[in-house]
């Protein structure tokens, strides 16, 4: 779970950090969670609550799953299984939150950029997920 804790908040650091510099501001993955979030579960209009939804989703969901699964995904190293396994997150993304929060399948409402970078934030987190595992692990 702290490596997922630590992959989550390395992509919630370049997403604001994104969003600050006026890059492509118009797509915010919290926002697109908040929205998801009323719709799907009724809270509030409150984008801390998609925040804890983003960091308990990072941390808890797919921290625990890629623990359990790591053994059995392919790859020669913990970084390589991260990979894959932030590119199979991605998809899982891509075809439930997207659709939930009203912008189709692999959030096309958004245009391509929406299934791009959300693609390269995810194979950011699968590297950083499998290279902290490592080195929880003492492996590097």
């Amino acid at each position: 779970m702290l490596a997922g804790f630590v992959a989550t908040l390395v992509i919630s650091m370049i997403m604001v950090l994104r969003l600050s510099a006026g890059i492509i501001p118009w797509y915010d993955p919290i926002e697109i969670m908040n929205l998801a979030a009323q719709d799907l579960l009724g809270t509030p209009d409150i984008r801390l609550v998609a925040w804890a939804i983003h960091f308990s989703v990072g941390t808890l969901i797919w921290g625990l799953l890629f623990g359990l699964l790591i053994p059995y995904l392919p790859g020669g190293g913990d970084a390589r299984r991260g990979l894959l396994f932030g590119v199979v997150a991605w998809l899982v993304v891509m075809v439930t939150v997207f659709p939930m929060a009203g912008s189709g399948l692999f959030g096309m409402g958004f245009g391509l950029v929406a299934p791009l970078s959300t693609l390269l934030a995810h194979v950011v987190f699968g590297l950083v997920i499998g290279s902290m595992y490592a080195r929880l692990r003492g492996v590097c």
